[in-house]
């Protein structure tokens, strides 16, 4: 986890509530007017606004995790914790991929999204009931559940033939990895920035890799911070003093990711009122100092705003 330079300080109360809230009216929108606007089926909305409202719930619990206040008075914070959360941005960024693979194609994408998420729940349901057949307690289980999620199939529009036909949604690797010569799409070349260099790392974290552990962020690897008290007593400060910069990095990518995923959703939408299009330009001019910000807003969104009319003014 190297840094070639320090980062860019960025004061987080310019950004953290503003863009915490900008979510919170995008999930509504999204929720509430998306059939209306764009004409998509109503699962789209329905699970567009459950990932817009998962990755608030990240963003608010790496800055609820880390807050001053928690930090200095709850004798059973430990910086261990802050360090384990940030895994959390490579689920950020899963969410990013997801939405913008659905907006690729909202009908059709959107039912292979949801139909892939279906036949997965509905397969391990038959393992489980192959794994214990004989047995009536797991009989029973194994049906309660399956009811539900052939009512869900009904309710959106699908039949169980579809969605057993339906091909697993990719990972975001897979969608990333083309045969040779195949030109990738300008989504799949921006989704490459997630896994190069320092966003690389939280999927290594996430998946207990090697890597994760020897990289650094200045000059202490990432594995310090959960064995410090097997470290020498003189290198012991050294951790302490790394995690003001580990945190304001790491949470500055969250936001940048968050923003990304908000800033795409209202692309495609071009949803009216509560000013979202001012407030998203807002948060990108607080963000732009950080090095990530910049990077994806001069690579991506400074067109993709400015030819979807998004911009400070109403």
């Amino acid at each position: 986890m190297s840094d070639s330079k320090p980062p860019a300080r960025v004061e987080a109360k310019s950004f953290q509530e503003p863009l915490a809230w900008l979510a919170e009216t995008i999930f509504e929108k999204v929720f509430r007017e998306g059939v209306s606007c764009v004409g998509w089926p109503q699962y789209v909305s329905d699970d567009i606004s459950m990932m817009l409202r998962y990755s608030r719930s990240i963003y608010n619990l790496l800055f609820y995790l880390n807050a001053d206040e928690r930090r200095t008075n709850d004798l059973g914070w430990r910086m261990h914790y802050g360090v384990t959360a940030m895994s959390m941005v490579r689920s950020l960024i899963d969410c990013l991929y997801n939405v913008t693979a659905i907006l690729e194609d909202p009908v059709g994408k959107g039912a292979a999204y949801r139909k892939s998420g279906i036949k997965r729940t509905l397969d391990d349901l038959e393992a489980d009931r192959q794994a214990y057949a004989g047995q009536p307690e797991w009989d029973e289980w194994v049906n309660s559940r399956r009811g539900p999620v052939e009512l869900l199939i009904r309710m959106s529009g699908f039949t169980l033939d579809d969605v057993m036909k339906q091909p697993m949604w990719p990972t975001l690797g897979t969608y990333l990895r083309l045969k040779s010569g195949v030109t990738p799409s300008d989504n799949q070349q921006f989704l490459k920035t997630f896994t190069h260099l320092e966003w690389r790392q939280y999927s290594a974290l996430s998946h207990g890799a090697y890597e994760a552990f020897i990289g650094t962020l200045g000059n202490v690897p990432v594995g310090s911070y959960y064995v410090q008290d097997f470290l020498p007593h003189d290198d012991r400060p050294k951790v302490d003093a790394s995690y003001d910069l580990f945190l304001s990095t790491h949470l500055g990518r969250a936001a940048t990711v968050l923003l990304c995923l908000l800033t795409e959703v209202q692309a495609y939408c071009r949803f009216d009122g509560a000013h979202i299009n001012e407030r998203i330009c807002a948060v990108w001019q607080a963000m732009i100092p950080l090095f990530e910000a910049k990077e994806v807003y001069d690579g991506r969104y400074s067109k993709l705003m400015a030819d979807k009319g998004i911009s400070p003014r109403p």
